[in-house]
């Protein structure tokens, strides 16, 4: 396969040379790099570097496997573009691109895809499908490809030591125009969750990534016969289950930026219930809450106050324009604190819940952008 040029407006797309290894050298010494970049060694030495640029892109362009391209603006290093994987029978390939530290926030990677994906699928390669993927959390080249007009297809679970990764397509009417951008919220929500997980004030209580120094409350909060018929807890519900929730299903929502878990935590900082905000699929202008208090801590208020305090975050930070509240027909302690966080209640969905395998009716409520919450 023989390599090729390729201009993006102020962007050069071309083959690696071997006096490119000390600009190489330097952009991979950025951590974020090593985060979300597989098989990148760490220290990464001149030496791999030189290796890469004289060695490795050139032989996989000669087995007609891989098209590694560097980007480069006025002749400084600010990026790095390839198609991997490259099957000329099928005519498909995979992508994968990363920015130079010092030119991050200019959209380098997105505009040298675009240029890349454009000639992939004209006469350079005719490529029919072109693939994407990226660990989970990896929402910077999440948004570059929603950008393209990848379209996410799921997800590919962890295998061996390795992690699980989001999966996405790109097809050739599907590549978008230069500057396309996104909507508000999904910009947003990359954005919050992309970051570490925000501790939020609610008054004289506070908002916080759960710790394992919650389990034993999560425990008794969650054996809670009260918690149990109306969340269905699945009961006993032990220190491993408190364990699992707080160390992989907490961080894992949070990474895919599907769900924010939030413990209530008095001024002590001890556990008393927790919130969460969920973003509904589908829809990013929308998200719904959950909550409940530790039997110990009812009645004084909090319900209200870490609704409140969610909602505001929700509205400012991941830009959401409507959030829903539900709870089982009868659950009229939950109704109240919905309530008095500035819920509207807007009438009862029939068969709408499902707890431990049985169809509920349910109550639903909004608070929307511009309401007091």
């Amino acid at each position: 396969m023989e390599t090729v040029e390729i201009t993006a407006g102020d962007l050069l797309l071309r083959p690696w040379q071997p006096g490119d290894a000390e600009a190489v050298h330097r952009a991979c010494q950025d951590p974020v790099l090593h985060r979300w970049v597989s098989g990148l060694p760490w220290p990464y030495q001149l030496s791999d570097a030189a290796i890469f640029v004289g060695e490795l892109a050139p032989l996989r362009l000669a087995e007609g496997a891989a098209l590694h391209l560097g980007v480069f603006d006025k002749g400084e290093l600010v990026g790095s573009v390839a198609l991997n994987a490259i099957n000329l029978t099928a005519r498909t390939a995979g992508i994968g691109f990363w920015s130079a530290p010092w030119s991050r926030g200019r959209r380098v990677a997105e505009r040298a895809s675009r240029a890349l994906l454009s000639w992939a699928f004209g006469d350079g390669l005719g490529l029919v499908r072109v693939d994407w993927q990226a660990t989970i959390g990896n929402h910077a080249s999440r948004v570059t490809a929603l950008r393209l007009g990848f379209r996410i297809v799921g997800e590919r679970p962890a295998d061996g030591g390795g992690k699980i990764r989001w999966l996405a397509s790109l097809v050739p009417g599907d590549l978008t125009a230069e500057d396309t951008n996104l909507s508000d919220p999904v910009r947003r929500t990359a954005r919050t969750f992309g970051a570490p997980h925000p501790t939020l004030p609610a008054g004289a209580l506070t908002l916080r990534q759960p710790h394992p120094g919650d389990v034993e409350a999560l425990v008794a909060t969650r054996s809670d016969p009260e918690t149990a018929r109306w969340f269905g807890v699945p009961q006993p519900y032990t220190e491993a289950d408190a364990r699992t929730h707080i160390d992989h299903n907490v961080p894992l929502r949070w990474a895919r930026g599907a769900e924010a878990v939030f413990a209530i935590a008095d001024g002590a900082d001890a556990y008393i219930g927790s919130v969460d905000l969920r973003i509904r699929p589908g829809d990013p202008h929308v998200g719904e809450v959950g909550y409940v208090v530790s039997p110990w801590a009812r009645g004084r208020g909090h319900a209200p106050a870490a609704l409140e305090a969610i909602c505001r975050w929700g509205f400012e930070a991941l830009g959401l324009t409507r959030i829903e509240w539900r709870a089982e027909v009868g659950n009229d302690a939950s109704r109240r604190a919905a309530e008095k966080a500035g819920f509207t209640v807007e009438g009862t969905l029939r068969q709408a819940l499902e707890i431990n395998g049985a169809r509920r009716d349910c109550w639903v409520g909004s608070l929307v952008k511009g309401e007091s919450a």
